[in-house]
């Protein structure tokens, strides 16, 4: 069950969408994997937020590898988070693409990867201390992204 949704900047807002109108491009939608029960929840909300408007929805994977390995993931890591991805993925009614990246820094990866238009949900647990995931989230928001904060009670 959902507690709340919190958006990060005062100016993160969706965009109005004009009744009849179809726009040139449309709403981008990032959910980040962090693990399956909050990226489906996170994913459920992402669809509740996008109703209304053409959206394209992704589930987006960061997988941090240390320096000393290659950024070539073995077989077994890229089979099982793409497994994890999928499942995720099913759940939801509409289509979502899902994108799988290995980086050395989580951070760095979604803000090279994330456009500047797009809506970033981001699903934590409901705690009184800043989760990680919040962390992440307030780190999107100081570089520019547009981010929502689902956070879910246990």
């Amino acid at each position: 069950m959902r507690d709340s949704t919190i958006f990060l900047r005062k100016r993160t807002r969706l965009p109005v969408a004009p009744a009849g109108e179809p726009s040139a491009r449309p709403l981008e939608v990032v959910v980040p994997y962090t693990n399956p029960s909050l990226a489906a929840q996170a994913l459920s909300a992402a669809l509740e937020l996008a109703k209304g408007f053409e959206a394209a929805v992704t589930l987006m994977a960061v997988y941090v590898l240390p320096y000393p390995a290659p950024l070539e993931a073995s077989e077994g890591i890229r089979q099982r988070l793409e497994t994890d991805l999928t499942a995720v993925a099913r759940t939801s009614p509409v289509s979502v693409r899902v994108k799988l990246v290995f980086a050395r820094d989580r951070d760095e990866a979604y803000l090279c990867l994330l456009q500047r238009q797009s809506l970033v949900v981001v699903g934590c647990k409901a705690r009184w201390w800043k989760t990680r995931e919040e962390r992440f989230a307030t780190t999107l928001a100081a570089h520019g992204h547009s981010v929502a904060v689902i956070k879910m009670r246990s």
